[in-house]
């Protein structure tokens, strides 16, 4: 067997597995023996057909299976002896093409390779990066303070709506002529928040009706045509949702309203924990930290995206474009197509570019992700999780339960050592470079978030499990 190299550029190259018939041959006779020796087939006793029937029966495919062994082990083999930093995966040239095997003959398989590019770090203190500070005024603290009052406030019954209420009401499918639709869905005590409400019209015929009012309505009206949440209240498959009714009769039958809590004790308690907070003036200075904290974060994330724009940038990371493109539509075909390969390829590259930089700075400083790195971007990968469902403060007992088997599946371990790697190089880079604070109103803050987002999410895209396997 001979394998070759040739490289056509800087990013691209093709290398070529020449397979002689003594190659294969042997390893083929042996295969094919030993299955006769085990073939029952009938009218001959076991392991005693004819080699002729053998061969014509699993001849072909054992030679597929040989051939194709030895062209993988070749390419991949030379790969790792020659430390070529591929990306994607090898793919067969457009003109390898074998039609027919013969036991007898000679192949050659040509594989296009997409080449990792080099790049020389350029980072310093002359790269110079804002991090925005948003300013927490009293009137944000106030309208925090409201939420709150709202949120820890008692659900009281009263006799007649408003537009924060929450009502609940029974719904009965209604058919043509205005009567109950024989054999027609129909749900009780379902529970519908008047601000939700979309549709102006309706919202404003059941505003300041009583309990037992009964009135005709659009049931799509009432859910804002969410299909989903039509399915869930009225008990039916989603799938269903369409061929229902629009008119539904709605019978009033409960009104809540949240009255608001008042400023004491047992209120800071229910927020904080028994007299952690025993003041306005302490849960003032709480909110505060608590809204410099969220926005410490948020501009935090902010810089770290814009440096890695900018210095990805800055080192002008060129990619193998048109074999990425093909890859993907080979290893891909059901995200990826003709029609959308152009557009759906740019978050691939942008994600491949900051990879590759990354790697870099893992490479020439000789960086190292340890497992206790990686458990620990597991434990705050779900702690923040829970987090975002309002289960804080779990035990560590409970977390480590249920990151131990996560780390075991290949996919979570994966993302996890991104996390570890990111934050990693996060903090490498982060030291380099020179970092001015400039503060802003809130209202500004959100802006420049808004603008961000739209500009790096536009094309957002869930690599998950494929960011391992696909570079």
């Amino acid at each position: 067997m001979n394998v070759t190299f040739e490289k056509k550029d800087a990013l691209n190259g093709t290398i070529s597995v020449s397979i002689a018939k003594e190659d294969y041959l042997s390893s083929y006779e042996k295969k094919l023996k030993d299955y006769g020796k085990k073939a029952n087939i009938p009218g001959f006793r076991a392991g005693h057909a004819p080699k002729s029937m053998i061969e014509k029966m699993v001849g072909n495919s054992l030679l597929l299976e040989e051939i194709n062994g030895l062209a993988s082990k070749g390419l991949f083999d030379y790969i790792d002896a020659n430390k070529l930093n591929v990306l994607g995966q090898p793919l067969l040239t457009e003109d390898t093409k074998i039609d027919e095997l013969t036991k007898e003959a000679n192949y050659t398989f040509n594989f296009d390779l997409g080449l990792t590019p080099e790049i020389e770090l350029n980072i310093s203190s002359a790269d110079t990066f804002t991090k925005y500070a948003a300013t927490i005024s009293d009137s944000m603290i106030d309208e925090e303070i409201d939420r709150m009052k709202k949120r820890f406030g008692n659900l009281t019954d009263v006799d007649s709506v408003e537009a924060n209420d929450m009502i609940y009401v029974a719904l009965t499918e209604l058919a043509e002529n205005g009567e109950v639709l024989d054999g027609g869905v129909s749900a009780d005590n379902v529970p519908v928040a008047i601000n939700t409400i979309k549709n102006e019209d309706l919202s404003k015929e059941l505003i300041g009706k009583s309990k037992g009012a009964q009135l005709n309505i659009n049931v799509f009206a009432l859910f804002n045509n969410d299909e989903s949440e039509m399915g869930h209240a009225l008990g039916i498959q989603k799938q269903t949702v369409a061929d229902l009714s629009p008119s539904f009769s709605l019978t009033l039958k409960e009104i809540k309203r949240t009255e608001t809590a008042e400023l004491n004790q047992d209120f800071f308690d229910k927020i904080y924990g028994k007299d952690a907070v025993t003041t306005e003036a302490e849960l003032r200075e709480k909110i505060s930290a608590e809204l410099s904290g969220y926005f410490n974060q948020q501009a935090q994330h902010l810089l770290e995206h814009e440096l890695f724009d900018t210095l990805v940038a800055k080192h002008n990371i060129e990619l193998p474009n048109e074999f990425l493109k093909r890859w993907l539509l080979d290893r891909y075909a059901d995200k990826f197509t003709a029609e959308n390969i152009d557009e759906a390829y740019i978050p691939e590259a942008n994600y491949l570019k900051n990879h590759i930089l990354e790697e870099k700075i893992l490479m020439v400083n000789n960086i190292k992700i340890e497992e206790s790195e990686i458990r620990d971007a597991a434990v705050a990968y779900t702690q923040q999780m829970f987090g975002a469902y309002g289960n804080q403060g779990l035990s560590e007992e409970l977390i480590m339960s249920i990151v131990e088997p996560q780390l075991k599946k290949e996919d979570f371990r994966s993302r996890m050592i991104n996390m570890a790697v990111k934050e990693k190089v996060n903090a490498y880079i982060l030291g380099l470079i020179t970092i001015e604070t400039k503060e802003v109103s809130s209202e500004e803050f959100y802006k420049i978030m808004e603008a961000h987002n739209s500009k790096h999410h536009n094309h957002a895209h869930n690599h998950g499990a494929e960011e391992a396997e696909m570079f």
